[in-house]
């Protein structure tokens, strides 16, 4: 477990005020599995999806795979595997992925992690929250996602009308390769995690 991992989890467990009990870490470990495992899944479905429609119709015809399949591929996995699994951001296209306070602040976490030298795939964040672990990992700014989420000047004028049309409020522009776009985030029981 590397040492940001390792303070995560400490700091989880030191500070988790909605159980006295101590939640062993073996449980906390299997439950970051499954969050892991899930979060894959949901990158590959997704990413297929997307690349299909990129294909097919370009970046425009991509917006309603993140808009429709995303939701419904997390709600898929999270029957599938009992991991609530989504997608949230510092800036983002649909207020339904908003962070809550703890994300926004991991976010920023992520971030000063990756200035400090760490890759974003070494990257995770655990906390406990009584009985269930809240887990995150980094997603940079990969070249099919910058057609919509990149430099907004450089987005298509077909992209951007689709985006403005699906979207009215949309945050999610100018980000740079490379950089933090999100994260996925994930809630694990961990009295289902033995």
């Amino acid at each position: 477990m590397n040492r940001f991992r390792f303070a995560a989890v400490s700091l989880a467990l030191a500070s988790s005020c909605a159980t006295p009990a101590i939640v062993d870490e073996s449980r906390i470990d299997l439950a970051s599995r499954k969050a892991s495992a899930a979060a894959d899944l949901l990158f590959q479905r997704l990413s297929g999806e997307l690349s299909a429609a990129m294909a097919d119709g370009g970046p425009a015809a991509a917006i309603l795979v993140c808009k429709d399949r995303a939701p419904a591929i997390a709600a898929e996995i999270e029957l599938m595997s009992g991991v609530d699994i989504e997608r949230t951001a510092p800036r983002v296209r649909s207020p339904a992925n908003s962070p809550d306070e703890w994300e926004s602040e991991t976010l920023k976490e992520f971030v000063a992690r990756r200035l400090a030298g760490e890759q974003w795939q070494d990257m995770t964040a655990v906390r406990t929250e009584g009985d269930q672990l809240r887990w995150m990992r980094p997603i940079p700014l990969g070249p099919m996602c910058a057609a919509c989420h990149g430099d907004d000047t450089q987005i298509a004028p077909d992209t951007r009308r689709a985006l403005l049309e699906t979207y009215p409020d949309d945050k999610a522009v100018g980000f740079r390769a490379g950089e933090l776009r999100g994260a996925f985030t994930a809630r694990v029981p961990l009295t289902a995690a033995h």
